[in-house]
């Protein structure tokens, strides 16, 4: 299993909007990341966008070293 290195998360008060962003160890077989949110109502982990909580590998753009 694939864990996060990283979480960096902020909240933009402007916009209402929350961003998230991490960091992991590549493995060519990793094709998508499911994020979940903590629902206060439902006092449970659902997932970010309210079906599968799927976000889509991206290409690596340029290094951090």
């Amino acid at each position: 299993m694939n864990y996060p290195l990283g979480v960096f998360q902020y909240y933009d008060k402007d916009t209402n909007t929350t961003h998230v962003q991490w960091s992991y160890v590549d493995d060519p077989n990793l094709t998508h990341f499911e994020v979940e949110i903590y629902d206060q109502n439902l006092r449970k982990w659902v997932k970010c966008d309210g079906r599968n909580g799927i976000i889509e590998k991206q290409p690596k753009i340029g290094s951090n070293y």
